[in-house]
């Protein structure tokens, strides 16, 4: 191909030149046709020395990565689980406290001959004959003979504290007498401290009852609830219902009766802050019916 390609341009040229010097365009195509005649020299290509790629820096071995510790969620078992008890079940006798804490502010009753003022953790006893008591001491006060009738006991001080009022006209002359009404003197606080319509009603009020009947019973021409529990001893309890203090309280052993406490008269909210505390006459107006 590159020969006739050579041909072809050499007649081209004697063409172009016929109108030149002969001799010049001769010897030109002279030479072209020598180049052509020549045999072509394929010219192969030495290859350079191949470019050695650039040494890679020695891999080091991979740090092996240390595991990485796991929080797991604390699981509870049965040593660490968590104990909550059930909500404790109103029973019955919640009905007689919702009564006491919604109707009740104070009150007051008969136990034993004694008269009780009762308010909050303080309540006040008037004792139907006084206590003597020879050779009492009050600091630097001596006495021979000392007389009390009242007794303010303080359950949340567990004190009892007894003073010489006179409640009684022959016991007040005493106390006046002998200049006796101020000065307090401590007494034994168990003697003193009974159990109070409200406490039994507290100490049963997450037992269920055995038998509850109402408008069945009555104490002393008063209406009652009357509730059973069947323990050893049985206990049997008659409830105020517009109340819900307790009025009678029995223990028995089958029918025998073993103990019975019977909280006599009682009326509420008539106690005030002042009755369950000490004052000097001083401080009692003369229209009060102490000095009867």
């Amino acid at each position: 191909m590159k020969y006739l390609s050579l041909m072809l341009i050499a007649l081209l040229i004697l063409t172009a030149c016929a109108t030149q010097e002969p001799s010049k365009a001769k010897q030109l195509a002279e030479e072209l046709k020598q180049q052509a005649e020549t045999p072509v020299q394929e010219v192969t290509e030495t290859p350079t020395e191949e470019a050695k790629p650039a040494e890679q820096p020695e891999a080091m071995p991979a740090e092996e990565p240390k595991p990485v510790e796991v929080q797991q969620p604390e699981t509870k078992t049965e040593a660490t689980e968590e104990i909550t008890s059930p909500p404790q079940q109103r029973t019955k006798m919640y009905k007689f406290l919702d009564i006491f804490a919604k109707n009740v502010k104070s009150y007051q009753f008969d136990y034993k001959s004694n008269k009780y003022f009762v308010k909050g953790t303080r309540y006040k006893i008037i004792l139907p004959i006084p206590v003597i008591v020879k050779y009492a001491k009050f600091g630097e006060i001596e006495k021979n003979l000392f007389y009390y009738d009242t007794v303010y006991l303080d359950r949340a001080t567990k004190t009892a504290i007894a003073f010489c009022e006179g409640h009684e006209s022959h016991v007040n002359s005493q106390c006046t007498d002998l200049n006796l009404f101020d000065l307090a003197y401590p007494v034994d606080y168990k003697k003193y401290d009974i159990l109070l319509p409200e406490d039994w009603l507290f100490n049963y009020l997450n037992l269920e009852p055995n038998q509850l009947e109402e408008n069945k019973y009555y104490l002393k021409g008063r209406a009652s609830v009357f509730v059973k529990f069947n323990l050893d001893p049985t206990v049997e309890l008659n409830i105020d219902p517009g109340t819900g203090l307790i009025l009678q309280a029995d223990q028995k052993k089958g029918s025998q009766l073993i103990a019975r406490n019977s909280y006599d008269n009682l009326v509420s909210n008539i106690v005030r802050d002042i009755d369950v505390q000490h004052r000097s006459k001083s401080e009692i107006p003369t229209s009060e019916p102490f000095y009867r």
